[in-house]
């Protein structure tokens, strides 16, 4: 099958061209601050899409039945499994303990004193409410709001081909080139940030060299040669990435603010 890549890609390069990523933006602490205290909720919501596309390819019960799948659809189930392992249970720093990446990034959050209370405060009330009476609340910033709604929109079709595209091409094909240019940029190293320094190492090196590349495969799985499919998936890859550049657009305009506030 082929995918067209090409009429994505353009977008894709406007991601990797936005101010945020190319040190005109972030310039100190506080500014790394306002990006993280947002994007914090973006990492969060990836377990969301993620264990959606796990839901479809590897099926469970209080029965457990072996599934009748092909060789593709056999790796496709494995990428998902490899990537909630690492996401959920990932080796901690001192190559002892065991970390989430989502408490890993929690905790370069406080590392840098970002405030951190209102995401954890923002889960804990997610026990007792569903995701779409919370998302306009006063603990989930604006742009963080657009951004995790998107992410819901997707979730909410069912359809895995679409869960697989926003997956793919809003969060795996394009975080290591994007974690790239945020590590370069922000001189962010072992020394001064040393949770982040990994949280972002993690990343740039299993995505760009595994979870990337075998996430295309992925999408081709389960859009299943269907041209309907294909193209669905097409124009949410595309929804996917621009909705990352308003985002970071978004963030962009909370940092310039802040020192018109000064």
């Amino acid at each position: 099958m082929n995918f067209p890549i090409k009429e994505i890609r353009r977008h894709t390069v406007r991601l990797n061209n936005n101010d945020l990523l190319n040190g005109r933006v972030i310039k100190n602490i506080n500014d790394l601050k306002i990006l993280m205290e947002n994007h914090v909720f973006a990492v969060w919501d990836f377990m969301s899409l993620v264990k959606s596309l796990q839901h479809f390819l590897c099926r469970t019960s209080n029965c457990w039945l072996p599934q009748d799948y092909n060789s593709q659809r056999s790796k496709s189930a494995r990428l998902i499994n490899e990537i909630i392992l690492s996401e959920e249970t990932d080796i901690d720093m001192d190559k002892i303990n065991v970390v989430s990446h989502f408490d890993l990034y929690c905790l370069a959050m406080g590392e840098i004193g970002a405030d951190v209370q209102p995401i954890r405060t923002w889960i804990s009330k997610l026990q007792d409410k569903p995701i779409s009476t919370q998302l306009d609340n006063s603990l989930v910033p604006k742009a963080s709001q657009k951004f995790v709604k998107k992410t819901f929109e997707f979730i909410s079709t069912n359809k895995p081909h679409i869960l697989a595209a926003a997956f793919a091409f809003g969060r795996e094909k394009i975080i290591p080139d994007m974690f790239l240019k945020l590590q370069s940029e922000l001189n962010i190293s072992k020394v001064s940030c040393p949770r982040l320094f990994y949280y972002l190492e993690r990343h740039i090196e299993v995505d760009a060299e595994e979870h990337g590349p075998a996430s295309l495969a992925l999408v081709e799985d389960l859009c299943e040669n269907d041209p309907l499919w294909i193209s669905e998936a097409k124009n949410v890859a595309i929804e996917a990435i621009n909705a990352r550049i308003e985002f970071w657009d978004d963030i962009t305009d909370l940092i310039n603010v802040s020192y018109e506030n000064v």
